[in-house]
C-alpha cells in the first residue's frame, strides 16, 4: 500500500473509487476508498487493483459502501430513493411519517433530514408532488370531475386539493383542464 493510497483510505476520497480497492484482514470486507466505514489500521488493509480480485481472494462487498454496485451512491441516497419509492406506491394514503419511517426502519427525525438533504426537498413536499401530477393527468380526462379527481389522488376536500394544486402548477385544476383542451385542439 502506498502513502498516496492510505491517505485515499483515511479521508474517504471518491476521486480514488475504481482505481483500486482494499480489503479489510480483520473483518473480510472489501471496500472502495471512499467507504465511510470506521477507519482501520494500515496494518490490517489489504490492496487490490480489481474488485474480481479481492472477491476472489475471499473477501466480500462491504454493505456500507457496497463496490459490488456501480452506481450506488451510498447509504443516504439509497435511503432517500427507497422512501420516494414509497411515497409514490403510498400516495393515494394520507401522509404518515411514522409509517414511512417504520416501513425503512429508521428514525423519522433521520429519515426528515436525509430525504432533505438527497433531493432538496420535504417527504411532504414530495407526497403533494406525486398526486398532482396523478391529477394533471385525470384533468386531462373530460369525463373526470374535480372533486373525483380529488378523492382519486387521496385528498378528502377538493377545495385543499385545489390550493395544494395551484401551489405546484400556479393555476386552479379547472384552469389547468383548460388550457390542456385548448392547446390540444391547437395542435
Amino acid at each position: 500500500m502506498t502513502q498516496e493510497q492510505w491517505h485515499a483510505i483515511q479521508t474517504n476520497d471518491k476521486r480514488y473509487d475504481g482505481k483500486f480497492f482494499y480489503g479489510v484482514k480483520t473483518t473480510r470486507n472489501v471496500c472502495k476508498p471512499s467507504c465511510a466505514a470506521r477507519s482501520c489500521k494500515p496494518e490490517h488493509v489489504v490492496i487490490f487493483d480489481t474488485l474480481q480480485q479481492a472477491l476472489d481472494a475471499g473477501y466480500h462487498p462491504c454493505h456500507r459502501c457496497r463496490p459490488d454496485l456501480d452506481s450506488w451512491e451510498g447509504p443516504k441516497a439509497e435511503l432517500a430513493r427507497l422512501a420516494t419509492q414509497y411515497i409514490r406506491e403510498h400516495s393515494q394514503e394520507k401522509f404518515s411519517l411514522q409509517a414511512l419511517s417504520q416501513a425503512l426502519f429508521v428514525n423519522p427525525n433521520y429519515l426528515l433530514r436525509i430525504y432533505k438533504e438527497n433531493t432538496g426537498h420535504t417527504l411532504l413536499w414530495y407526497h403533494n408532488f406525486v398526486r398532482c401530477e396523478q391529477a394533471a393527468e385525470l384533468l386531462q380526462r373530460p369525463d373526470c370531475s374535480v372533486a373525483y379527481i380529488s378523492r382519486t389522488v387521496g385528498y378528502a376536500n377538493a377545495s385543499h386539493f385545489a390550493r395544494v394544486f395551484k401551489a405546484y402548477y400556479q393555476v386552479s385544476p379547472l384552469e389547468y383542464r383548460k388550457q390542456f383542451f385548448a392547446r390540444s385542439t391547437r395542435g
